[in-house]
């Protein structure tokens, strides 16, 4: 028992006085990889709440925040909150054998916590200006595309300041995800599923619903019956959802014709105008139909 616990508190210093020196290399290096530090921060928390008890994590977390704060810059300190709590959270999670769908919600509710902290509660500490920033981002956007300000005004892209969190919210809990399980299931750590993007398929009546709040949301606001952001809101996020599910099917495609090499370029047409569009169509196909069902079939005649 005595070397049991004197195993745990080791492993616990130990992790410690890796954040600090994760801290202090952020520090020397002008904050160039402060977020990917934070990402992989996760991982070796991850490992320990699912190797040992909730309480014994949460005391290796309060000491590292305790000497990241000591070390680090203000933004790293904010993030590294982040790499805590959800290590804190899919340890626990993998731990009680909870499901896939709780893992994505629940570390989607850190990331998104940890983003309301750095743009609305310690903005003017961190000096962080989201609406600077996102009017930096429609600049850029619209100068290769003059057209796109006839469509999107600046007031317009601003307001949609909520729905952009929410997005770079999911985009950081993919990552976390991702990277926790690609290192730990190297460790026999078990996940139930796997989260690769080729391997979302959402069923058809989550499809229904999307599609309908898709076609409800575009006539409104198209034809002028009613003028609302929520609409817009609605609208862009099933738009972003189906996307995403066109992506996966591409992706899950390119992984069965192995040529997995192309994805970066089909990852890359998710960002790109009317590209984006043809995702929305495959997405809405794959899920309807049983289209990845039908190619694996020709591809086992084939063979």
């Amino acid at each position: 028992m005595g070397r049991t616990n004197t195993k745990k508190m080791v492993q616990g210093a130990m992790i410690a006085a890796i954040f600090g020196a994760l801290s202090l290399f952020n520090t020397y290096t002008g904050s160039m990889f402060d977020v990917l530090i934070c990402y992989v921060m996760s991982v070796p928390l991850v490992w320990y709440g699912y190797t040992y008890s909730l309480k014994d994590n949460i005391i290796v977390c309060v000491v590292s925040m305790f000497v990241i704060a000591m070390m680090g810059l203000p933004f790293f300190v904010i993030s590294s909150i982040e790499s805590c709590l959800a290590g804190l959270f899919i340890g626990e999670a993998l731990k009680r054998k909870a499901k896939k769908e709780t893992i994505l919600f629940g570390t989607l509710a850190v990331t998104f916590l940890n983003n309301i902290l750095i743009y609305e509660v310690f903005s003017g500490l961190l000096g962080v200006d989201l609406i600077a920033e996102m009017r930096d981002m429609y600049i850029t956007m619209i100068q290769p595309i003059s057209a796109l300000s006839n469509r999107i005004s600046l007031e317009f892209f601003i307001a949609l300041a909520p729905l952009f969190l929410l997005m770079v919210s999911v985009m950081e809990m993919y990552v976390i995800v991702l990277m926790c399980q690609i290192i730990l299931m190297r460790l026999n750590i078990q996940f139930p599923g796997s989260f690769h993007i080729a391997n979302m398929h959402l069923s058809k009546p989550v499809g229904l619903i999307l599609s309908i709040g898709l076609v409800v949301s575009y006539g409104l606001v198209k034809f002028g019956y009613v003028d609302s952001i929520y609409l817009t809101y609605l609208y862009t996020i099933c738009v972003v959802v189906l996307a995403l599910q066109g992506l996966a099917f591409l992706s899950w495609l390119l992984i069965v014709k192995e040529k997995a090499k192309f994805m970066m370029f089909v990852l890359l047409g998710l960002f790109i105008p009317m590209v984006n569009t043809f995702y929305v169509v495959i997405g809405i196909v794959d899920i309807f139909s049983d289209l990845r069902e039908n190619i694996l079939y020709n591809r086992h005649s084939n063979d």
